[in-house]
């Protein structure tokens, strides 16, 4: 069976002095875990043998800028996470053993690269001490604008988002999109080989990426030298039926690509919270086309499912554990550590096959991938703006919202 993606390492103790009960109690939850994730063995032990036994999860950082378009556009009413809620969100995820953080140079303009460099660099300076090394393996995304066309412009991005994260090797750099309005697929994947071969980066990720596109990068990086080990896309009960969907899936798995599955929780759309009314200024949902009546038997089977397992167990636990019972990796954001302890409680059980095969039956098929190339290539124009306005209002230092 395709391994998702199991990128970490059992942690090592960040103090040799914790009391022997601790130790136990660490020793009781890594053993829930490795249980939960056994399925998930096989292809990053192979990329990343000295990780193993790492929770299958990761951390979105879409919402961890710090500019004002992020404070007023990006995230809404809700604003900017102040860096003692990322905190907290941040630690949370790594007392569970979590390594995979995903950022990209246009979220907030690489202001939330930035931020994941500050509290993994703080980890580190805590670690110091006992000569422990965080196991932490952050990815990044190189957004495909048609301003930048050259290798030389890869690489610029590529420096840029390392320094940014304070490292010097990116372990997963992801091309954000296929969406170039005059180079194709294959020719950033050559990009991504000249800079594996310079030590930049490690492995290369797509993103938003179908099936016939997931063939040619792997293909391309096989001729240049680069591998390509995941595909960053949709993957929910949203999207689930899609013709589209299902034809990128068994392309990932002929050639053992991982799912990062963002999403997963539908913005919203599948967790208790919504309402009818919140549902109504639900941009997501309009975005898609999706009706209230669409969700609501979908909706009604994850609160019976969640209830079954125990009163405490939330919907967006369910919806999580679907992703994993389908081989992928949920890539989740939190604005809370209410919310990450939530999302983490997902990690401690599984559904049923038969509760997987009843909301298979009830997943909906509005996929991204489905949409017209020019949309897709739009949109990536209109992000490359964004995060040039926001660059610019990092690098010059003014306007910027005070987030400690």
């Amino acid at each position: 069976m395709r391994g998702g993606l199991l990128l970490a390492t059992r942690r090592d103790s960040c103090n040799r002095n914790r009391s022997r009960q601790s130790s136990s109690r660490l020793s009781s939850l890594w053993r829930r875990v490795v249980i939960v994730d056994s399925r998930y063995d096989n292809l990053f032990n192979q990329h990343f043998p000295k990780y193993n036994n790492a929770p299958l999860i990761a951390l979105g950082m879409l919402q961890w800028g710090t500019t004002p378009i992020d404070h007023r556009l990006i995230n809404g009413s809700r604003g900017v996470l102040t860096e003692k809620e990322a905190t907290e969100i941040y630690n949370t995820f790594r007392s569970r053993g979590v390594v995979l953080f995903d950022t990209a140079e246009g979220y907030g303009g690489g202001s939330s690269e930035k931020r994941l460099g500050r509290l993994w660099q703080s980890e580190i300076r805590l670690m110091n001490a006992t000569s422990v090394k965080p196991n932490v393996v952050p990815m990044t995304k190189f957004l495909p604008v048609p301003w930048r066309w050259t290798h030389n412009h890869f690489e610029r991005a590529l420096r840029d988002s390392n320094e940014r994260m304070g490292v010097s090797q990116c372990p997963i750099y992801l091309l954000h999109s296929p969406m170039h309005l005059t180079r194709d697929i294959e020719y950033f994947v050559e990009s991504a080989a000249i800079c594996k071969r310079k030590g930049l980066m490690e492995y290369l990720g797509l993103s938003n990426c179908s099936a016939d596109e997931v063939r040619r990068a792997v293909l391309a990086g096989k001729k240049y030298g680069v591998d390509v080990i995941l595909n960053q896309v949709h993957f929910s009960l949203l999207d689930y039926n899609s013709t589209a969907l299902k034809e990128m899936q068994r392309s990932c798995d002929e050639y053992g690509v991982s799912i990062v599955a963002y999403n997963s929780l539908g913005q919203g759309l599948l967790t208790d919270t919504l309402t009818e009314e919140k549902f109504r200024n639900n941009k997501p949902a309009k975005m898609m086309h999706i009706q209230w009546n669409d969700l609501t038997l979908l909706r009604s089977a994850l609160r019976r499912i969640a209830d079954t397992h125990s009163e405490k167990t939330s919907m967006a636990q369910v919806a999580l554990n679907w992703c994993r019972a389908h081989n992928t990796i949920p890539l989740v954001g939190c604005r809370s550590k209410q919310q990450a302890i939530d999302t983490l409680s997902s990690l401690d059980w599984e559904l049923t096959p038969e509760q997987v095969a009843e909301l298979d039956s009830l997943a909906l098929s509005r996929c991204t991938l489905d949409s017209p190339k020019w949309r897709r290539k739009l949109f990536v124009i209109l992000a490359g703006v964004v995060m040039t306005l926001c660059r610019w209002m990092d690098i010059l230092g003014w306007g910027r919202v005070d987030v400690v």
